[in-house]
């Protein structure tokens, strides 16, 4: 891959990191609904896969 792609996919690890940040803020002190626990794990799971993405590009 190229730099280029190693830019786009760090960028996207961002977006990642800002959702699951801005996930966590709207978290509910009590009644955590399945969905968002589902759309946190889901956005975990995507942000593991890019940081290997990118660890092996870098090495």
């Amino acid at each position: 891959m190229t730099e280029k792609n190693l830019e786009q996919l760090n960028k996207k690890l961002q977006e990642i990191e800002f959702q699951i940040k801005d996930l966590k803020a709207r978290w509910p002190a009590h009644s955590l609904k399945p969905s968002m626990l589902s759309q946190l794990e889901d956005l975990e799971e995507e942000r593991d896969r890019l940081k290997r993405l990118v660890e092996e590009l870098v090495n």
